[in-house]
């Protein structure tokens, strides 16, 4: 007999990366937050993406991240790409949260919220402090100082943004969820 376990993306993850992509093109476009460094926002689109990859996993994440953040590129003009796949990147490595959270299975502990924010931490570090001003300096060559203060003022944003709304829409998900052992007989 045939399996019929199909690879690649579910139709609830489809479904959940088109609709992601518009929220969060939404808040990346009509909700950022200045920081007073040019073309740096606090942005809520990053909480969006990692509670969706929280979900679905990295695939999502990545796709997610990379269309809104193209889009949203597009909308003021041309799109930087250095930041678009430092976004994506930023969206797939979150995604790796889904395999220690296991939201629609399991329950949510203070020791998974622990290591999802550890880990969006390291993702927000390597993406912004690192990916996205090296690829300013090698692709625009843009100037040393400036790339990395718009990177680490990314950073510390985004992993607040993500550590506060993040965790708050994951847990809010997550007691949503029916969870094996969760019933017990009356």
């Amino acid at each position: 007999m045939k399996s019929t376990k199909s690879k690649g993306l579910s139709v609830e993850a489809v479904v959940a990366t088109g609709v992601g992509i518009a929220i969060v093109f939404l808040l990346k476009r009509f909700l950022p937050i200045p920081t007073g460094v040019p073309n740096t926002t606090i942005d809520l689109g990053e909480a969006f993406i990692s509670f969706l990859a929280a979900i679905f996993g990295p695939a999502v994440g990545a796709l997610v991240a990379f269309f809104a953040h193209l889009f949203n590129d597009l909308s003021w003009g041309d799109p930087w790409w250095t930041w678009i796949v430092a976004d994506a990147i930023f969206g797939f490595m979150i995604g790796f949260s889904r395999n220690f959270l296991k939201l629609k299975t399991e329950p949510l502990t203070k020791k998974k919220l622990f290591q999802f924010n550890l880990l969006q931490v390291v993702a927000n570090i390597v993406c912004w402090g690192i990916i996205a001003p090296l690829g300013d300096i090698l692709v625009y060559s843009q100037p040393v100082g400036k790339v990395f203060l718009q990177g680490i003022t990314a950073t510390i944003t985004d992993v607040l943004s993500v550590g506060i709304v993040g965790t708050l829409l994951i847990s809010a998900y997550a007691k949503t969820q029916t969870q094996k052992n969760r019933l017990t007989k009356e």
